[in-house]
């Protein structure tokens, strides 16, 4: 098991404790999909649907939190019921523009059909992403 600690964010504890990020900034909201950002730390939380109708504005909220932060990014999916390929396009490209500056897109607690949406596609080894809390099979 990985235990990640985020440091510098409020609530941060002591060394191996998992400090939950405070998602205090609205990256997007609408009635599709709700965006929020940890303002102190690169986490993500995505909630919703996201398909070919705001796929470029989830490019634009990655692009917007790869800039704001010089570290690898993470995206608690945990609230995301659906995504098309166009998102799955979306987290790709990201990831391979932070590839190129040696930084990772991380995906967290990511639902069984869309990893077996990145799998049947052959995405999942794209360069830059991590596709990390897979379901169990």
């Amino acid at each position: 098991m990985t235990i990640w600690r985020i440091t510098g964010g409020e609530g941060a504890s002591g060394a191996g404790e998992r400090a939950a990020p405070r998602y205090d900034v609205v990256e997007h909201d609408t009635p599709l999909l709700h965006v929020a950002a940890a303002s102190s730390s690169s986490w993500l939380r995505m909630s919703g649907e996201v398909d070919v109708s705001n796929a470029p504005a989830v490019a634009a909220v990655l692009h917007a939190a790869q800039a704001r932060m010089p570290a690898d990014v993470h995206i608690d999916l945990t609230g995301l019921a659906f995504m098309d390929v166009a998102g799955l396009r979306a987290f790709t490209v990201a990831a391979r523009e932070m590839h190129e500056h040696g930084r990772l897109l991380v995906l967290h607690t990511v639902s069984p059909h869309i990893d077996r949406l990145f799998r049947l596609i052959g995405w999942h080894t794209s360069p830059g992403l991590e596709i990390h809390c897979r379901p169990r099979v």
